[in-house]
């Protein structure tokens, strides 16, 4: 199990050493919030699949999920089932739909309000006819792309061997979620369209080992067209940087293996990013309370999340170059020991991390804390010795001894 003892690396001037991580607190608190939420959760409850993904991920991210002392902290077996739940299966033929929906917001797969077929009124007992879908209404109960992304990282995560998961059916899915533009809506019913949804299509395509639904060079090319004056990436073209969308957008042209090369293409723009994301870490010299952590924007206060999102940034962008010590290079230009401070300060009593210093705890910036934990205490065996977490895939979101089943699945069996 991982030590809860803290660091004592020496820092500058008015830092104090590394606050313990307090392991037991946080492995309860997420092993919590899976059993029973805050009633203010319940504006989220079509996102529930996404609350879960962070709850597993952190407590694998923990090492709480390892089996190692016998003792399970969740109930695996009831979060598989109810994962597998939220599939729908769409119109069998096209895949149109598949995916996994976000909660129970919409009742059972397919649930009618009739029994005549929404496509050309026929009944939809009959079958010896072929409908678009299967009962009226059904055209609402389609999956969700980002829902569909955490469902494969949380059943990877907590060791199902995914021999139920519809590859084939979600993959052509998948087809009909990007526009014509390179960017993916969420849903086929109609929906918002941005980089997170981008980001999840090339995931999934990437655990998947499938990209015959993406058409690459639109996706790269609706990146580019995303980026902003100072070398960030916006949720869509024409808006303003920010953190999170620039790791979506950077984690898509890793994961599509496009980086290097659209950097080879367009030097400047590494630069000017490499400046971007370093200028986010907010010291004390910045501005009055500034104490080492990151921002999302300029001109805004510190967040845990951001820890993540630019750091994670700066890692894939190290990861991407082929050489050595420039990777190690991007890896350095934060000062993780103040950031680190940072968010270890923001624990809470109750467990978990809040947003900023002083704050209650939330399951996003909690996983996003823990996320940046295991990627920093990765980075550098010998000097976070005392801090060690599970290793972290950056760009898929999750622990990368997990990621093992995507290759190991059959993914493609006639049955899909």
């Amino acid at each position: 199990m991982t030590s809860t003892t803290g660091s004592t690396q020496n820092f500058p001037d008015g830092i104090d050493p590394l606050p313990t991580l307090q392991l037991k607190r946080h492995i309860n608190y997420f092993s919590r919030c899976l059993r029973k939420l805050p009633g203010a959760y319940t504006a989220l409850d079509t996102n529930r699949l996404t609350l879960v993904h962070f709850a597993v991920q952190s407590l694998d991210l923990l090492g709480a999920l390892d089996n190692s002392g016998g003792n399970e902290v969740i109930n695996r077996d009831a979060i598989i089932e109810w994962v597998y739940s939220l599939y729908t299966s769409g119109n069998d033929e096209t895949g149109v739909g598949a995916g996994f929906k976000g909660g129970t917001f919409l009742g059972a797969p397919h649930l009618a309000t009739g029994n005549m077929c929404s496509d050309c009124g026929t009944s939809a007992n009959d079958e010896t006819n072929q409908h678009k879908w299967k009962t009226q209404g059904a055209e609402y109960d389609c999956g969700h792309v980002a829902m569909t992304y955490t469902a494969l990282c949380t059943l990877a995560a907590l060791g199902d061997n995914l021999e139920r998961f519809q590859g084939k059916a979600v993959i052509k899915g998948l087809k009909q979620l990007q526009n014509s533009d390179g960017s993916f809506q969420s849903t086929y019913s109609g929906s918002e369209r941005d980089m997170r949804f981008l980001y999840c299509a090339c995931a999934i395509s990437y655990m998947l080992n499938d990209w015959s639904s993406i058409n690459v060079d639109q996706a790269v090319n609706y990146v580019l067209k995303c980026r902003s004056y100072d070398g960030a990436i916006g949720l869509m073209p024409g808006q303003e940087g920010h953190g999170g969308s620039t790791f979506c957008g950077i984690a898509s042209l890793f994961l599509m293996g496009q980086l290097q090369s659209t950097f080879d293409a367009d030097p400047s723009w590494r630069l000017a990013l490499l400046r971007w994301c370093v200028s986010r870490q907010v010291s004390k010299k910045d501005y009055d309370g500034g104490s080492g952590g990151v921002q999302g924007r300029p001109n805004k206060a510190e967040d845990t999340c951001y820890s993540y999102w630019i750091g994670g940034t700066l890692q894939l962008l190290g990861e991407a170059d082929s050489t050595a010590s420039r990777a190690k290079e991007c890896e350095s230009f934060l000062d993780e020991k103040l950031l680190t401070s940072y968010v270890l300060r923001s624990q809470t009593p109750m467990g978990g991390f809040s947003k900023v210093i002083g704050a209650g705890p939330d399951v996003l910036h909690s996983f996003y804390s823990v996320a940046w934990l295991s990627l920093v205490s990765n980075s550098n065996e010998d000097a976070w010795s005392e801090m060690r977490l599970r290793e972290m895939d950056c760009a898929l979101g999750m622990c990368k001894n997990r990621t093992r089943i995507f290759k190991e699945m059959c993914m493609y069996k006639p049955n899909g």
